[in-house]
């Protein structure tokens, strides 16, 4: 059988150009910036186009372009004009892009049980809302959830 190999930024690029064109785009994501909401190579996301005329709702989760990378994280802020992301599974990182920058907002994640999460469930947003204000603690955090989730897979 034989094997292609894409760059995965390649594949975002593609992601975002389909986006552009007002279709929406169910992807695996690879990463650990979004844990522990979403889970690398295993939960799916749905992602709509970005309609640039309506204002970001805050704690949701955008696509987007920053320094040649593409990434989706939870818009957390405003700085002037510009939007502040920043991924759940972040330390202390935080991206301030321009509007254009946004590709797409994640609408939906199927997790690897089966179960799908509307991302613009109000309980979802407070989620990232609290989640955000945790952040530093969120080091331990992590490791407990990893620790209880390699725990959990041996049993």
């Amino acid at each position: 059988m034989k094997q292609i190999i894409v760059w995965q930024n390649h594949y975002l690029a593609e992601v975002a150009k389909i986006l552009s064109e007002g279709k929406t785009v169910k992807v695996r994501i690879d990463g650990n910036s979004m844990y522990p909401f979403i889970h690398s190579g295993v939960d799916e996301v749905e992602l709509v186009s970005y309609n640039a005329s309506h204002p970001l709702h805050q704690w949701e989760c955008v696509f987007f372009e920053w320094r040649g990378h593409y990434m989706i994280h939870r818009y957390v802020g405003k700085k002037n004009e510009n939007y502040l992301m920043m991924g759940d599974g972040n330390l202390a990182q935080i991206e301030e892009i321009e509007k254009q920058a946004i590709k797409g907002v994640l609408c939906a994640i199927w997790h690897m049980d089966g179960s799908r999460q509307d991302c613009y469930e109000k309980k979802w947003l407070l989620k990232g809302q609290y989640w955000y204000k945790l952040r530093k603690i969120r080091r331990c955090l992590i490791y407990i959830l990893r620790m209880f989730e390699s725990f959990h897979k041996k049993w």
